[in-house]
């Protein structure tokens, strides 16, 4: 009996990136012309590499506002 096709539904698109997940459980992350296929725990881990990545090339990195780090709010 053969194995049914895997079928992707498409779970975010812009201009240079589409995600999608298969039916056979992995997420497809395609960037131009080249594809990484992957569980959801790498997604997740990736997501948060390249947060950390977007914040150390932030020049305002270093200049966080108090009420940010603290929790606090102040008028």
């Amino acid at each position: 009996m053969p194995t049914p096709p895997c079928c992707r539904t498409l779970l975010a698109r812009s201009p240079s990136a589409e995600v999608a997940r298969c039916s056979c459980g992995h997420i497809h992350l395609s960037l131009g012309p080249m594809t990484i296929r992957m569980d959801e725990g790498t997604l997740h881990a990736m997501w948060l590499t390249l947060g950390d990545a977007l914040r150390a090339l932030s020049p305002a990195a270093e200049t966080v506002p108090e009420a940010a780090t603290t929790g606090g709010w102040k008028q």
